[in-house]
């Protein structure tokens, strides 16, 4: 039986990127300054042709974390990038964090990803039409945006150009992802009154209670004087398109993966460990149920001992991966 460590190690890979450091994008930040989002491709150095590539989006409430792995405790990157060795490219991007700007912003970014690899492919020896991501937390949501919402024009901005491609993907695995965020803030909201949140063993166990349940509104922008989650709560359960504040539900329906699902989603897997203490596991049961209910090619696994990372055990984990190698 796995059981999560109560004290992770750092993560990081055990091989160096092929192309660092890349700019994909320049983009405009909430306070008006230039940013260059980038990436880093890793694969073998005597890849010469086209093959199957792996986005991997990293997590962290979407208010932390960096593409270069520097702090970062989940295992994935480090196990993706092993499959190099396999022929497999593995990226791994940047993305704006709500401190920097607000919903849509970062599911603009890995749209932007996406359309930037398909346009880059023959440089990069990507084959555009083996195209994958794996995420893990708010990384595992944003994965979900890239597999369900590619027909959706509100949301795929023109980050990077390259607007003749299109940001689908072949297939995605999911790690304890926020699905619904309208549920999210109901469960958030409810939280926030109750007992404090054992965080030790999760993948950003240094966030406090309050901060790690305020982040539905947070992500949308619904912050100043006299909002909080409970009044975002109300302008949600008050289900009044009139409400001044009805444009944040708005956004937060339109950001959530479970809204885009339908029957022409590319194939994913969705992993959730019940004793999770950051992402309600019902989030995961949600998105699996719309997905068999729209006729989606979706498969669950759950695990009674698995927390919010930094694995769900080197069985599932693996299964995640020879979920993507199978499908790409």
């Amino acid at each position: 039986m796995y059981v999560p460590p109560t004290v992770k190690p750092l993560c990081p890979p055990e091989e160096k990127p092929r192309f660092e450091d890349v700019a994909y994008a320049t983009v405009k930040l909430d306070d008006g300054q230039d940013y260059t989002l980038k990436l880093d491709i890793y694969q073998s150095a005597g890849q010469d042709k086209p093959g199957p590539c792996i986005i991997y989006i990293f997590g962290g409430g979407f208010m932390w974390g960096e593409y270069k792995q520097v702090t970062q405790k989940a295992v994935y990157c480090r196990d993706l990038v092993r499959l190099t060795r396999e022929g497999y490219t593995v990226v791994c991007p940047d993305y704006r964090l709500v401190s920097q700007s607000i919903f849509p912003a970062c599911i603009n970014d890995v749209k932007g990803v996406v359309r930037f690899l398909k346009a880059n492919g023959e440089k990069y020896h990507i084959d555009p039409e083996r195209i994958g991501a794996l995420g893990n937390s708010a990384g595992g949501c944003l994965a979900s945006m890239l597999a369900f919402s590619s027909k959706c024009e509100a949301l795929e901005g023109d980050v990077g150009g390259n607007l003749e491609y299109d940001s689908s993907i072949k297939a995605a695995a999911i790690f304890y992802a926020p699905a619904d965020l309208c549920q999210s803030i109901r469960t958030s909201a409810a939280a926030l009154s109750g007992p404090p949140k054992d965080l030790t063993g999760t993948e950003i166990e240094n966030v406090g209670n309050d901060k790690a349940n305020i982040i539905p509104a947070l992500i949308v922008g619904y912050t100043g004087p006299g909002r909080s989650l409970h009044t975002l709560n109300q302008v949600l359960e008050s289900n009044d398109p009139s409400h001044p504040d009805w444009h944040f539900i708005e956004l937060t329906k339109l950001c959530s993966p479970i809204t885009h699902v339908s029957a022409d989603c590319p194939p994913v897997v969705i992993f959730q460990g019940a004793r999770d203490q950051i992402v309600d596991p019902e989030q995961s049961e949600l998105l699996y149920h719309a997905l068999a209910e729209a006729g989606a090619d979706a498969t669950f696994v759950a695990y009674s001992g698995g927390g919010h990372g930094p694995s769900l055990g080197e069985e599932i984990d693996q299964f995640a991966y020879s979920f993507l190698k199978n499908r790409l």
